[in-house]
């Protein structure tokens, strides 16, 4: 509460929705680490408004179109929409940890959510770092026996993401990979 007390915001929020606060109450009472997800985010409280979407599971296909959908709001602003993607993460998985704690979702859930998180949002970030990198040095190209083609690039996961396996500390292995030659 001393990290959200500043902001009459979130203070007015839990006052005129008691369905949230007794959500906060339960999660922080089940978790010491969604206590302190929501003391460094405290923009996370919005997540306990609707407990429908709360305890819900998670859909790839929804949680692209809200992906987009934040960060179509922040096009062109690169610290913005690195800010979106840092946003969407912690509240998505706040749901998912949520629906964990209700025992909403088994464990093979969990990783599966976690793992669709963390791809949605690797594919934005590809997409936004190529489009930054376009923009300020152009399309990679290489030449191959004389002939100029334009580079491929992919990210694959290794380790907990490449199997599903995703856990709430689990850290992403990635390999970057080119076609690029001469």
């Amino acid at each position: 509460l001393e990290h959200i007390a500043g902001r009459t915001t979130y203070l007015a929020l839990l006052q005129e929705n008691p369905q949230a606060l007794s959500q906060l109450v339960k999660l922080c009472a089940a978790s010491p680490w969604i206590v302190e997800q929501i003391a460094r985010f405290p923009m996370l409280l919005d997540q306990l408004l609707d407990p429908r979407t709360l305890y819900a599971p998670l859909q790839r296909e929804v949680l692209e179109t809200e992906l987009q959908e934040r960060l179509d709001t922040v096009a062109g602003d690169l610290e913005a929409q690195m800010d979106g993607l840092r946003q969407f993460k912690h509240a998505r998985v706040l749901r998912v940890a949520a629906a964990d704690i209700a025992g909403a979702v088994d464990v093979t859930q969990v990783s599966d959510e976690l793992s669709d998180i963390a791809e949605v949002i690797l594919q934005k970030v590809f997409v936004i770092a190529w489009e930054h990198m376009l923009g300020r040095y152009g399309e990679p190209r290489c030449t191959v026996r004389g002939k100029r083609r334009p580079v491929a690039f992919s990210i694959i996961g290794y380790g907990k993401l490449g199997g599903r396996e995703l856990g709430y500390g689990s850290d992403l292995d990635l390999v970057f990979l080119h076609d690029s030659e001469g």
